[in-house]
């Protein structure tokens, strides 16, 4: 059997689910578990010769190897760091580089990993992999308010504009006054537009505060309001708390003159876990019975 045959397989048998029903980012704790369950057939054979997988000279193979590795990351101390080795080799392919630090986000919660994501994610060469550093550590972000602290600096200060994209995203699952503070501040006067954009996707989670809300509806009624970010506001009140939301959006649906924007409403009118709206606003997917079949890091 070829090395990329026996990769594909092993990641089809780790990736193996019920059918998954989408919901928000819940609670953070229990990741651990929550993949153990999902990967409970998994064998130290298995992680073995993905490990040894990781030395292979085919950079995709080894890109595939580390991907699959994040079933049973948690699992050995010797298989996150081995992980943690991959990530942190400058002789290393990026994309594997790439794939390691997605892979070692269900560990980000021991020191070492978040110290090394974090550390490269301030200071690294490469900006794609600083990037999804940032992203990584999102878990932690909802747990830890030191990492926390770091991550909002950087959502307020970094220079490159990609990389500070990645920290406004790392915010989605935290919820704290300052997180909505800073999230609801470049939601309302950032001078980057994407930069607002992605704040009012990582605010999904704090639709229940009402001056989210008010933001949120004053963007999306707001025909003046550029057009990227109207629409993100729009598809947000697919998160609906208040009658009002919902009269505003079946307002734009029939009477807006933007076609794009009757299109959001309408969307937003729709199914909250509809596949536009999970992928939009990164939220993770869970099985029917709740379990974590994917996470946003998958798409990025």
């Amino acid at each position: 059997m070829t090395t990329w045959l026996v990769v594909s397989v092993l990641a089809a048998s780790a990736s193996a689910a019920p059918s998954s029903d989408a919901s928000f980012f819940s609670s953070v704790a229990g990741v651990r578990a929550e993949m153990g369950a999902a990967f409970k057939t998994a064998s130290w054979n298995e992680v073995d010769t993905l490990i040894d997988l990781l030395r292979d000279r085919d950079p995709e193979v080894r890109r595939q190897a580390v991907r699959s590795l994040k079933a049973w990351v948690a699992q050995r101390s010797s298989t996150r760091d081995r992980v943690l080795d991959v990530y942190r080799s400058s002789s290393e392919d990026l994309a594997v580089r790439r794939e390691a630090a997605k892979t070692l986000s269900v560990v980000s919660g021991n020191s070492e990993i978040y110290q090394a994501l974090l550390d490269y994610a301030r200071r690294g060469s490469d900006a794609g992999l600083r990037a999804v550093s940032y992203k990584s550590l999102y878990w932690t972000v909802a747990q830890r308010s030191d990492v926390r602290d770091d991550v909002l600096d950087a959502a307020r200060r970094e220079s490159d504009p990609s990389v500070r994209l990645a920290a406004i995203w790392a915010l989605f699952g935290a919820n704290d006054s300052r997180v909505r503070d800073q999230l609801l501040d470049i939601a309302r006067r950032d001078a980057s537009e994407a930069a607002r954009v992605e704040a009012l996707k990582s605010s999904y989670g704090l639709m229940g505060y009402s001056e989210v809300r008010d933001l949120a509806y004053d963007l999306a009624r707001d025909a003046g309001t550029p057009a990227s970010v109207r629409r993100a506001a729009i598809l947000l009140h697919s998160n609906r708390v208040t009658s009002s939301q919902r009269d505003l959006l079946e307002e734009i649906a029939t009477r807006d003159r933007e076609p794009a924007m009757r299109a959001a409403a309408i969307v937003a009118l729709g199914n909250p876990r509809a596949e536009e709206l999970m992928s939009f606003f990164h939220l993770v997917r869970r099985d029917g019975n709740g379990v974590m079949v994917s996470d946003p890091l998958d798409a990025e």
